[in-house]
C-alpha cells in the first residue's frame, strides 16, 4: 500500500466514455486523489479502443491505456496508483461509444 495514505478507498466515478475527450473525474481542489483501481467495461458487439489521459487530452499525458483495444463484450482492468494533483481531472476516449469506466480511489491523500 501507499505510506501516508489517509482515508477510505470508494467509488469515485463511474461514467460512459465517449468518442471525444470525456472527462471521467476531477481531484478535488482542496488536495490530492489516489486512483487505485479503474475498470473499463466495453457492452458492444464490436472491439472499441481507448485512450486515458491526466490533465489533457494530448500524447504528453497519456495514461494506463494509449489506443488499447477492448475486445467485444469484455473489460479491461488498471490496478496500481496514480496520484491526481489538486483539480488535475483524468479523461478517456474511444474509438465509439459502449465503453463504461469505473474508477476507484482516495480522495485528498
Amino acid at each position: 500500500m501507499i505510506a501516508n495514505l489517509a482515508g477510505t478507498p470508494k467509488r469515485l466515478a463511474q461514467a460512459a466514455v465517449g468518442n471525444t475527450s470525456t472527462t471521467l473525474y476531477t481531484a478535488q481542489p482542496d488536495g490530492k486523489t489516489a486512483i487505485l483501481d479503474i475498470m473499463v467495461v466495453n457492452t458492444t458487439s464490436s472491439p472499441i479502443s481507448l485512450t486515458m489521459y491526466i490533465g489533457s487530452a494530448t500524447a504528453a499525458n497519456a495514461f494506463g491505456w494509449y489506443s488499447s483495444s477492448i475486445p467485444a463484450y469484455s473489460s479491461m482492468q488498471y490496478a496500481g496508483f496514480q496520484i491526481l494533483n489538486q483539480s488535475e481531472a483524468l479523461l478517456a476516449v474511444g474509438s465509439a461509444t459502449g465503453l463504461t469506466a469505473t474508477i476507484s480511489g482516495v480522495e485528498r491523500v
